[in-house]
């Protein structure tokens, strides 16, 4: 957090609002350094990320030092017009409730959250049903808003560049088809480089077949 608000810093860009993609954590933090300014989510995620408040200081206290726990998800629904948040926001229900990407059509970036990663596979949120196709229909429209852009960024992972972008599009449909196949996806990701994914690729194995 630090770091970012270095870089913001130096950059001389004044922060005039935040958004978080989802209630997960590791997307609810935030630093004084920012400013007091509003911090949005959809209005799906504010709801949850409203309810999950005292888990994720916990989480983030347990995980990340330094963090201030007092800013931990403070944020208010998305006004319909946007407020102060640039670009098209593209919400959807996969991997969290109330996910959304933000799509900067005149910069040529797509800010995908917890999507179209190269280091995390597609992670299926227990809370909601048919993940699979939530996912499906998802990257159906993050691939319509890819076409506009030339660089993706995803919340973990490296950034994507021309080719690349459509890549990711490609290994997070390929394991989500194979999914909704039945089928044991064969990933890239997995393997004894990423053995803290298995946890999550068998409780995907588990929902996709209805266990």
């Amino acid at each position: 957090m630090n770091q970012l608000a270095d870089d913001v810093g130096r950059l001389g860009v004044p922060v005039v609002a935040g958004f978080c993609t989802h209630p997960h954590w590791d997307h609810l933090l935030w630093h004084s350094r920012f400013g007091d300014v509003p911090r949005y989510a959809s209005p799906a995620a504010a709801q949850v990320a409203g309810q999950a408040r005292e888990r994720a200081q916990a989480m983030a206290a347990e995980s990340a030092s330094g963090v201030p726990l007092d800013l931990v998800a403070l944020v208010t629904p998305l006004p319909a017009d946007g407020g102060p948040v640039p670009g098209e926001v593209i919400e959807h229900q996969a991997h969290a409730v109330g996910h959304a990407a933000v799509l900067l059509a005149d910069r040529g970036v797509l800010l995908a959250g917890d999507m179209l990663s190269d280091v995390l596979i597609p992670m299926l949120d227990i809370r909601q049903d048919d993940q699979a196709g939530a996912y499906a229909a998802a990257l159906d429209r993050l691939g319509e808003a890819a076409g506009h852009v030339d660089v993706v960024v995803p919340g973990h992972g490296a950034v994507a560049e021309g080719p690349e972008v459509v890549a990711r599009l490609a290994a997070d449909r390929a394991y989500i088809e194979a999914l909704r196949r039945g089928e044991d996806p064969v990933d890239a990701r997995l393997g004894p480089h990423a053995d803290w994914l298995f946890g999550p690729h068998r409780s995907n194995l588990e929902q996709a077949r209805g266990r």
